[in-house]
Parts: C-alpha cells; sequence; structure tokens
C-alpha cells in the first residue's frame, strides 16, 4: 500500500516557505543482520512468469577404506583395469522468488520548496524500510530450522523457564560440529596489545538485544573490543562466546507470552487472564552456506539493462512532478518507491540451530 504525504498535520505540517533541516531528528537506523554469512544467491533477468534461485549441493564421498589393489603382470585386464567409480549425491535446493515493495506518494506542496531536503528524507526512509522488511523476511526463513534447542534441555517452548545459559551455546557449537557445518570466521590471533585475547574460529550468531545482555554475562564472553589481531567486525556484533561470534538486532523474532509458565524477574506479557506468561527469544547459530538468501545485494540499480546483465536486488524509483501525463493536469503529484526480489532459504539443515530463551528483565 502507498504511503501518501500531504500538506496537512498529519503528515507532513506546512512545509511551504520552510527550509526542512535533517539530523537531529532523523529516525535510528535498526541493525538488520540476517543476510550475514548467507549464500547470496543472484536472480537473472529472464522472460515472463514466476522466478526461482537454485543453489546446488554436492555430498562429501564417503570415505575410502580400502587401498586399491596392484595390476599383475600377465593377467586380463579388464575395462577400466578393474577400477570402480562412484556416483556422488547431487541436492539440489530450489526457492521461489518474491517480490516486496513500498511507495511515498508527494505533491507539489511538499516538493515546492523543499525538493533536495525533503525527497533526500524520504528516500533514506524508503531504503531503511527495503532493508528492514528483507531483513524481517530473512527472519522468518531462520525459524524454519529444524534444529531447536529449548533453553537449559526444556521439553518445548511452552516448558522455556530460564534464559540463554552457556550449555545452550555449547549444545548448538557441538551439534553443528558433528554434523561437519563450515565455520563462517577464522581465528581472531593474539595480539601484543593489553587487554586483548584471541577468539577461535567460529560460527554466526544473531540473538535479539534483551538476550545479549545475559550472553554478556556468561564465562568466557569476550568483548569486540577485546578482540586481538582481528581486522573486521560485523555491524551490531558484540562479543563471541562458545565458539559463536554474536551480533544483536531488535528485529530477532520474539513471540510473547509463549511460555505458558510464569517465571519471575524476566521479560514477559501481561495475559487477558491477568497471568503473566513469559517472552519466548529466538536465537540463531549457523555455519557456512547454511542459509541462501536473494536481496540486498551490492548491485545497483542502472538506468539500461542489457541483455544477461544480473537484476539489482533493491531499487530505488523516483517519478517527478509532470510524468504521469493527463492524469496529473496540473504536474502536482509525483512518488518514491522501492521495490525488491527476495527468497531465503536454508539450505543445509544440519548447519542451522534456533536456540528458545527467555530474557532477564534488567
Amino acid at each position: 500500500m502507498a504511503i501518501v504525504a500531504t500538506n496537512n498535520a498529519s503528515t507532513i505540517a506546512s512545509p511551504v516557505n520552510f527550509v526542512l533541516m535533517r539530523g537531529l531528528l532523523s529516525a535510528a537506523k535498526k541493525t538488520l543482520p540476517f543476510f550475514n554469512n548467507t549464500l547470496q544467491g543472484n536472480l537473472e533477468k529472464s522472460g515472463n512468469g514466476a522466478a526461482s534461485v537454485k543453489w546446488r549441493r554436492i555430498e562429501n564421498l564417503g570415505v575410502v577404506t580400502s587401498a586399491l589393489s596392484e595390476l599383475s603382470d600377465g593377467a586380463t585386464v579388464a575395462f577400466g583395469i578393474g577400477r570402480t567409480s562412484v556416483k556422488p549425491t547431487i541436492t539440489d535446493v530450489t526457492k521461489a522468488i518474491a517480490k516486496y515493495g513500498n511507495a511515498i506518494t508527494t505533491t507539489e506542496e511538499v516538493d515546492l520548496f523543499n525538493v533536495n531536503s525533503n525527497t533526500m528524507s524520504l528516500m533514506d526512509t524508503l531504503g531503511a524500510n527495503a532493508g528492514e522488511s528483507l531483513n524481517y523476511a530473512m527472519s522468518q526463513e531462520f525459524k524454519n530450522a529444524t534444529q531447536t534447542r529449548y533453553a537449559s534441555g526444556a521439553a518445548n517452548k511452552s516448558a522455556v523457564v530460564a534464559e540463554m545459559k552457556i550449555g545452550d551455546i555449547k549444545y548448538a557449537v557441538n551439534l553443528l560440529n558433528r554434523n561437519s557445518a563450515m565455520k563462517t570466521e577464522s581465528v581472531a590471533h593474539g595480539s601484543t596489545n593489553i587487554g586483548t585475547s584471541p577468539v577461535r574460529s567460529s560460527y554466526f550468531g544473531i540473538c535479539h538485544p534483551d538476550v545479549e545482555e545475559d550472553i554478556r554475562l556468561l564465562t568466557g564472553f569476550i568483548g569486540v573490543e577485546e578482540y586481538g589481531g582481528y581486522t573486521s567486525t560485523f555491524t551490531g556484533e558484540f562479543g563471541a562466546v562458545g565458539g559463536v561470534r554474536w551480533c544483536s538486532s531488535e528485529i530477532a523474532p520474539i513471540e510473547t507470552a509463549a511460555g505458558t509458565t510464569s517465571t519471575s524477574a524476566v521479560f514477559r506479557a501481561t495475559t487477558s487472564a491477568s497471568a503473566d506468561e513469559n517472552d519466548v527469544y529466538w536465537s540463531f547459530v549457523y555455519g557456512k552456506e547454511a542459509v541462501g538468501s536473494v536481496g540486498l545485494g551490492e548491485n545497483h540499480a542502472e538506468e539500461i539493462y542489457k541483455m544477461y546483465d544480473r537484476v539489482p536486488t533493491v531499487e530505488l524509483i523516483q517519478h517527478k512532478p509532470g510524468s504521469s501525463g493527463i492524469g496529473d493536469m496540473f504536474n502536482e503529484v509525483g512518488s518514491i518507491a522501492w521495490k525488491a526480489w527476495f527468497g531465503g532459504k536454508i539450505l543445509n539443515g544440519n548447519w542451522i540451530v534456533q536456540i528458545l530463551t527467555l530474557a532477564k528483565a534488567l
């Protein structure tokens, strides 16, 4: 649905003859990590019809346990000199691609004096909306993970009564290690700088800021500011513990009142029955190539496409007043919009674990 911005008190108040200033009142950008360490797929420009992306996985071959026999002199040599071959197992993972988008309609009164500042602010808003929307859609795909750890080994979601513990992280890491998952981050080596610590090769983790505060209290936690000999970190990364480098995001999934057993001193919602029930938080630990994604790529929109060009994943489109023809006789109406192709898919369910926990109330 289009968002209409007009000259009234409920949208943009009296912009005519005012210079709109940007900065102090800008909306804060959210942390959006759900495309980090995913295997990016590219949508190729094609004809009409439904679009999809396919990833192909060739499974590991079985261990060779027998040595090759020697060929004896004078023996009859069979076809292939007596050797046999194996056929690898190939798994194709396909994801249908959907199109997302949002638009803002502007009027002449809005842009009459404030073409640059107001339009730039609206484009920033749309860009943030695109990032948050696609990351939210990606987080919902993460929730399709089939390997689940309930806090402290609880039987199910409604029985979760504890916050994140080091045992939950160890359980997830051990499960990924047993399934031969690939680490996403290499070792952060030691440093001669005072107050720094090495970080072992790690999986990637995403949690909610409420859960972040619980993770910071775990034994062995190393804050991102203490990484030794490391060159780069991710936006929102706050530290490492238990073989996982963690990033927090306020859009990480929460299910309010999902725990049927009330527990004190945790975040919880009050139900209509006047009984406090626990809020359950989703955190994710995953390895390299566990999840595939299409969206938020590095390609930007171009004016002209050539055959076989890759389609930019996010486009910002602006129609200035006067571009609508007879439908806008006084050249008053314009629009700004974004649209994007998106698809998220768990490629290897053995390489991702979702951890369901509570979070302590601060």
